[in-house]
């Protein structure tokens, strides 16, 4: 089943597509030259009516093309307003929109034509980096390039409030609709009846392994090669995830059973490879180095931390995120731990299933399995706040703030709640998630 969620985005939004530096036509003037600085207006509007059409028959549905259709809409709204004035004045015909008047405010007018002229290259910067991205940064530098027109059309409507004392409709409020990600809150049935913990998913996987019923007895779950666990911290009830990968895992006469884990411990992201033996290690700097290959790339070399249980390595933090990111999508992964002795240590593993495991370990800890750059995450908190959710400024810091904001969203749209931009959030939001 497709459902739609809908953010709404308020409609101070249309901005110019123009390439070129664009103020608005008409600037401080006496009252007998105002009239035909709003026609040049008109006809520039026009222009730049035509040119958000072209731009908005682009997009193929989501948010982009939302946005660009929020961008004509008030483009026209605005030349609407602009025509009703000259009509009023010239010949006292009916204005049919009929919105207040205020007060012109020239000293706020020239302000806001200051910034409008800086906003300007700013959308022209963030379309060139649009235009030499591709993927899923492409998909973001057009979100980029859209929320900052939107900017571009508020200061315009404001220079407009503000030299000339029109009013735009309060109620111009507009709800754009998203497509939202399938369903998937369905679940499977059992793949083999009479083992309860099989994932039906992967029905080549023997889940009737003493292993696979270990972890079932400890309330892990099974998806894949992965027993998934789930509980809160001690010390402040937050959530904490354990994944082990047991694909490797030696059964019958095996002395040894070595794993791979990942996880999320009182806030802090984690990758253990337990060798299940006593290592020598280096005592000096309690490093340890391993061999990493990951489908068919290239091996490489690193130096993890050494556990405290001297029975294998691990990375954690930041290295743990951004290991647990590289993985995303890989099939399998080659492990070999070196100790002082030169000894080393061999790990195979499938990681099928591993999109789960990865997931929840990233919700818990709060980060988000895409590769977001500063500039991705002012974005998402330009959507947010467009659409009512205050992320606070858009500074591309993802805070407590930003979480609060995106669990609204993610509330309000029958999403997990996680406070992260992960996947599911974005394409809900419309954004194309690819390459």
């Amino acid at each position: 089943m497709i459902r739609s969620y809908s953010i709404c985005l308020v409609a101070l939004l249309a901005g110019t597509t123009c390439l070129a530096p664009i103020a608005p036509a008409f600037a401080q003037s006496t009252s007998s030259s105002q009239m035909s600085d709003m026609r040049a207006e008109i006809a520039n509007l026009e222009k730049e009516i035509s040119k958000s059409e072209a731009a908005a028959s682009k997009y193929d549905g989501g948010a982009l093309a939302a946005m660009a259709d929020l961008n004509t809409q008030t483009l026209r709204l605005t030349k609407s307003l602009l025509e009703a004035r000259v009509a009023a004045e010239e010949t006292g015909a009916p204005i049919e929109i009929k919105v207040p008047a205020v007060k012109p405010e020239p000293d706020l007018a020239a302000k806001i034509l200051g910034e409008f002229q800086k906003q300007q290259k700013t959308v022209n910067d963030a379309l060139k980096e649009a235009q030499d991205a591709g993927g899923l940064m492409g998909a973001l530098a057009m979100t980029r390039y859209e929320t900052e027109k939107l900017t571009l059309a508020q200061l315009r409507q404001g220079w407009l409030r503000a030299q000339y004392g029109i009013a735009f409709p309060g109620d111009a409020q507009q709800t754009v609709q998203f497509n939202a990600a399938p369903d998937q809150s369905q679940s499977p049935q059992d793949a083999k009846p009479g083992v309860a913990w099989a994932d039906p998913d992967h029905p080549e996987i023997d889940y009737s392994m003493a292993i696979f019923s270990s972890l079932h007895d400890s309330d892990y779950v099974m998806s894949g090669w992965w027993g998934i666990q789930h509980s809160k911290a001690a010390i402040d009830d937050s959530a904490e995830v354990v994944a082990m990968n047991v694909s490797g895992y030696g059964e019958g006469l095996a002395m040894h059973h070595p794993s791979l884990i990942i996880g999320c411990i009182e806030h802090e992201a984690r990758v253990i490879y337990d060798t299940d033996e006593y290592l020598l290690s280096d005592f000096n700097s309690h490093r340890m180095k391993v061999t990493v290959r990951v489908d068919n790339a290239d091996a490489r070399n690193e130096s993890w931390s050494e556990l405290t249980t001297s029975e294998g390595a691990g990375l954690f933090g930041a290295k743990a995120e951004a290991f647990i990111r590289e993985l995303r999508g890989a099939k399998k992964l080659f492990l070999r731990l070196r100790e002082r002795n030169n000894a080393s240590h061999d790990l195979e593993l499938d990681l099928a299933g591993s999109e789960r495991a990865f997931k929840d370990t990233a919700d818990a800890c709060g980060f988000s399995l895409l590769a977001l750059r500063r500039e991705d995450y002012r974005a998402i908190q330009t959507l947010l706040n467009a659409g009512g959710f205050d992320a606070g400024t858009p500074d591309g810091v993802w805070g407590a703030g930003s979480s609060k904001a995106m669990r609204a969203y993610q509330s309000a749209n029958g999403l997990e709640e996680t406070g992260t931009p992960n996947e599911e959030t974005l394409t809900a939001m419309g954004i194309e998630i690819s390459g």
